[in-house]
This record gives C-alpha cells, sequence and structure tokens, in this order.
C-alpha cells in the first residue's frame, strides 16, 4: 500500500520516528540501524511497511530497501510479528543476520528477546535460500553510527519491543550498572537488554 515516503523526519526516538508529508505526519516503528541513519530535520526517503495484525495496523520505516526486504521476509515466517522483526534488525546488522540465517547460526538469533530455538530454527529453514538472494550490500559490523540517546529513550525502545516499563527500566539499570562508563548510549544499552 505505502511503498515509501518522502519528507521530513520531525521526530527521531530509537524505535520509532515521524515523517512529515505534505503536512502530514507518518508515525514509523523503526529498527535501531534506522535510527542510527535517520537525522533529525533531515528530508529522507523512508521505506514502509505495512502490517496489519488483528485488525491493528502498524507502519514499519526502514533507511533502505534492504532492510525493508529482510524485515518483509522475517515477517513471512510463522511466530515472527513485527516486534521480533525489529528487534533481530536492531541487534544484528541485516548483512549478519542474513549471515546467521544463511549458516543456522541459530545461537545468535536466539540472542534476540523474543526467539526461542523453535522461532531460530524457523527462521533458518524457511529463509536460508531467500537470503543468498538479497542485496544487503557490505555491512561491516559496528560500522553504524550511534545514536546518542538516554536511557529514558532505550526504556521506550524497549517498551516498544514488547517490555513492560518497568521491566525495562529495571533492565537498563542493571545493564548501566555491570557496563563501563563508555557504553551508555541508547543503541548499546538496548542491544545489551535484548541480549540478557
Amino acid at each position: 500500500m505505502y511503498d515509501h515516503l518522502l519528507g521530513e523526519v520531525v521526530e527521531k526516538q530509537t524505535s520509532r520516528a515521524v515523517v512529515r508529508c505534505g503536512g502530514v505526519g507518518y508515525e514509523l516503528r523503526i529498527s535501531l540501524t534506522s535510527a542510527s541513519e535517520l537525522q533529525l530535520g533531515s528530508t529522507r526517503i523512508v521505506y514502509t511497511l505495512l502490517h496489519v495484525v488483528d485488525g491493528m495496523p502498524s507502519l514499519l520505516g526502514f533507511a533502505s530497501r534492504a532492510e525493508r526486504e529482510l524485515a518483509r521476509r522475517l515477517l513471512s515466517v510463522s511466530g515472527v510479528g513485527p516486534s521480533i522483526a525489529l528487534a533481530l534488525l536492531s541487534v544484528l546488522a541485516p548483512a549478519d543476520l542474513a549471515h546467521a540465517i544463511t549458516h543456522g547460526d541459530t545461537a545468535a538469533l536466539k540472542a534476540v528477546k523474543g526467539v526461542g530455538q523453535k522461532t531460530a530454527e524457523r527462521l533458518c529453514l524457511e529463509l536460508r535460500d531467500a537470503m543468498g538472494k538479497l542485496d544487503l550490500g557490505s555491512t561491516e559490523p559496528g560500522s553504524r553510527a550511534m545514536p546518542n540517546q538516554s536511557a529514558d529513550d532505550a526504556i521506550a525502545a524497549l517498551v516498544t519491543l514488547g517490555y513492560s516499563e518497568k521491566d525495562a527500566r529495571d533492565k537498563v539499570d542493571r545493564v548501566r550498572r555491570r557496563a563501563d562508563a563508555g557504553s551508555g548510549d541508547t543503541e548499546t544499552l538496548v542491544k545489551a537488554v535484548l541480549q540478557m
């Protein structure tokens, strides 16, 4: 229905963005990968995917066509909804996620909250062949810029990914207490909680 939006990024958090097009603000659920690429105040093309579950629509936004296509494949697997798809794309860069699926690395997939053994095996079984056909570029781990947001943004991102606010706050506090001083940015906090 919606292929993409071309407009100004007027709001951005780690798990959501608002893009204003023709005077209308479209709220998008996004991954940390896309959040790191969308700059507040910039005019961008954001590729979209409308996902409807039980009559509740959600508009997912992606900074690249490749990430959107990967999300589309993930959502085609039984038991994988937007929260799990965005969590996978937040913890693993698209190329790393495709590599894990292609090589049956269920341990890497299970490190993401909401992905159990059966879901990880299903992802590998159903998507192994499809991953070779995707053009994901040469994304190197750690090559993305990290958004510099507060712990409150990390908590908001986790709530969007399915945690209760209390649980998200507790886990972020626990990660911050055990982490070194240099790892307090939002993306690192969310990734650390998702891998707990």
